[in-house]
């Protein structure tokens, strides 16, 4: 499929009601502006390689997740496009369950400036390559990231790339936008605000007392300070009498209820709202509000089941996200006690079916398969293949098909 059919179906990036700032004059968030739109593209297919000398190589299978320096070039998918080579970048691999060091197919961070202060590519400091691992029809994070920032929930932008380590091709990787304070600068003015995410290989951290210190401070370091988190922790451990007013001094309902929705109806299991795993809080300073940042979220639209051999698509994933046999975020459990909450939590599923159904998802499958179709066949580093791939492909156009009615059904059983 050429570049005009992709921009035909390309989803525009709004982030409706949560406080975006107008970057391009469209009266709409952009997501990251004009400098760094090429790098995810959906007309795009980039390339990326990864320079490591020997010492970095030996310094990451020492500690994997602390930066090394090493080169980076990155190639546009654009007829003529100049190669760009930045040295001494920082690179480090990434990842918990779907780690994989660099004999398998690593996935990878690339921090620009971790040695050579203010380098930036096209206004980016950092570059995340995921490997996809995890999702055998290597769709879902592109497919999924487009549907939450339609439905008016902020994500990263997000594509495909090939990406080469040491001159050797290590496949197709998903192109994701990192969550950072650029991320914030470009969509919110004043930013940053305090961005908090888990640490690495911890799980089910959530907005509990004992927790506060066990977050990773992401941003505004030189500062430290925690005691708007804290105040977040506070506001949604009130009595039920007062929980959803309570929480709404310090949390946007309308983003965190609309992300709980959105991940319902795409069955994002593994998210915030249904496993308190996956996700990141920004703190957004002009409405002096937290948001919750979807991450992570390669097994969406169902659930891998590799014993059984079969994908397990859960068309019937219910939207109380009780079929995740996980503890559910405590804020949505909360909002769940509380009536006049729920009722507004159904509401907002409404809406965020509407958009799923008003979405070209199919064509856009459709779309990302032909355009990556060479680069994942040529991808040796894969885990899953063709046959494996082409099964849970399937399984994806069905749940978009039959998706809708399942939530409709379950609806109809709360009442609407």
């Amino acid at each position: 499929m050429g570049r005009a059919a992709f921009s035909v179906l390309a989803l525009s990036f709004v982030i409706g009601g949560c406080g975006s700032k107008d970057t391009d004059g469209d009266g709409e968030g952009d997501g990251g502006g004009d400098a760094f739109a090429e790098l995810y593209a959906e007309d795009a297919l980039p390339t990326f390689e990864l320079t490591l000398s020997e010492d970095c190589e030996r310094a990451l299978r020492g500690d994997p997740y602390e930066y090394c320096a090493g080169d980076l070039t990155y190639l546009p998918d654009t007829t003529g496009g100049t190669p760009v080579t930045l040295s001494n970048v920082g690179i480090r691999l990434k990842g918990a369950a779907s780690f994989r060091n660099l004999s398998r197919k690593a996935a990878f961070k690339v921090k620009l400036d971790e040695y050579a202060g203010g380098q930036r590519l096209l206004g980016l400091r950092r570059l995340t390559f995921n490997n996809m691992v995890q999702d055998p029809t290597m769709l879902h994070e592109r497919l999924g990231y487009r549907y939450y920032r339609a439905a008016g929930v902020p994500a990263p932008l997000c594509n495909h790339a090939r990406i080469y380590v040491n001159g050797e091709y290590f496949g197709l990787y998903a192109n994701v936008q990192t969550l950072d304070d650029e991320f914030a600068e470009h969509l919110w003015d004043p930013a940053p605000g305090n961005l908090y995410d888990a640490p690495t290989g911890v799980y089910f951290l959530d907005l509990f007392p004992e927790y506060l210190d066990d977050f990773d401070l992401e941003t505004n370091n030189d500062v430290a300070d925690r005691s708007d988190l804290d105040a977040l922790i506070e506001a949604v451990d009130g009595p039920d009498g007062s929980f959803e007013a309570d929480a709404d001094r310090m949390l946007d309902w309308t983003e965190w209820l609309t992300a709980a929705a959105t991940q319902a109806i795409i069955a994002d299991w593994d998210g915030y709202f249904a496993a308190r795993n996956n996700y990141k809080f920004y703190h957004e300073l002009e409405r002096d509000r937290f948001l919750v940042f979807p991450w992570g979220i390669d097994q969406t639209f169902g659930i891998t089941d590799s014993a059984a051999g079969e994908p397990l698509h859960y068309l019937d994933y219910t939207i109380d996200h009780g079929q995740s046999y996980r503890d559910r975020g405590r804020v949505f459990q909360r909002c769940e006690e509380t009536p006049s909450c729920w009722e507004r939590y159904l509401d907002t599923v409404e809406a965020a079916l509407a958009t799923f159904e008003a979405l070209p998802l199919d064509a856009e499958v459709d779309a990302m398969i032909e355009q990556t179709e060479a680069a994942r066949s040529e991808d040796e580093r894969k885990e899953h293949g063709d046959e494996t791939t082409d099964r849970y492909r399937a399984a994806l156009r069905t749940f978009l098909a039959e998706r809708p009615d399942h939530v409709r059904t379950d609806l109809a059983d709360h009442g609407r």
